[in-house]
């Protein structure tokens, strides 16, 4: 009789007062596909193993004045991007910002980054990684995100080879129109000209260039390939 009397309360504790017996229901709170653009999500958990996309096209117009977008420095001096582009190309890589706890696929993306600079810096071209804050005082966020991307590339004193620059309160990003939890990642290939030659924002967290896309971006600069006509985002 008394394990009759113990079933109910057994089968309480596994599941829950009103609960589901089905453990293996999908929490959407952490549900991600890298690949899908359909939705701006935050995924934030166990998201898995981060791949960035290898096969991407330009899906924003050429006239978007990225060139005459102004950062500060971590140092606070305050720079164009036309400063950066009188000789080399510029990949502009546009992180999503000052969220606590770091976004993982930005220091994923900034990982690779500092991986593939030389890769990247044989074709002529700089990395400007933005970092978009709210407030003047969000460098503290920053230095976090640099330390799990240092982390991602087992290397705590791995120095950042690239100039990281910060949108302090999101005029760029408002300027872009990419605003979105504070930004949608976004990535813009400029030449030497200052010309727009690719741009691309992501509709997800994952949806980014992969490295190996913006090399082949780079190549077809160096080509003297003309971009294509952008499509819809």
């Amino acid at each position: 009789m008394r394990i009759h009397r113990l079933i109910p309360f057994v089968v309480m504790m596994l599941f829950g007062c009103g609960g589901s017996a089905d453990s293996t229901a999908p929490n959407p709170k952490f549900q991600t596909a890298p690949r899908d653009r359909s939705e701006f999500v935050d995924p934030y958990g166990d998201v898995g193993p981060i791949v960035f996309l290898d096969d991407v096209q330009t899906n924003v117009s050429p006239d978007e004045g990225v060139l005459s977008l102004e950062f500060t420095a971590i140092n606070g001096q305050v720079s164009r991007v036309a400063d950066y582009a009188k000789d080399k190309h510029v990949v502009l890589v546009v992180t999503r910002g000052n969220t606590e706890p770091v976004c993982p696929y930005c220091s994923t993306q900034t990982a690779n980054l500092i991986r593939s600079y030389a890769e990247i810096a044989s074709r002529g071209a700089e990395v400007l990684l933005v970092y978009p804050v709210e407030k003047k005082d969000g460098q503290g966020k920053l230095d976090a995100l640099l330390a799990k991307s240092r982390e991602i590339l087992e290397d705590p004193k791995r120095p950042v080879p690239f100039p990281v620059l910060l949108d302090v309160e999101l005029k760029a990003v408002d300027q872009l129109g990419i605003r979105k939890n504070l930004s949608k990642p976004a990535t813009y290939i400029l030449d030497k000209q200052g010309r727009l030659r690719f741009g691309y924002v992501g509709q997800s967290l994952g949806d980014r260039p992969s490295i190996v896309s913006i090399v082949r971006e780079l190549d077809k600069i160096a080509a003297d390939v003309p971009p294509p006509a952008a499509a819809n985002p």
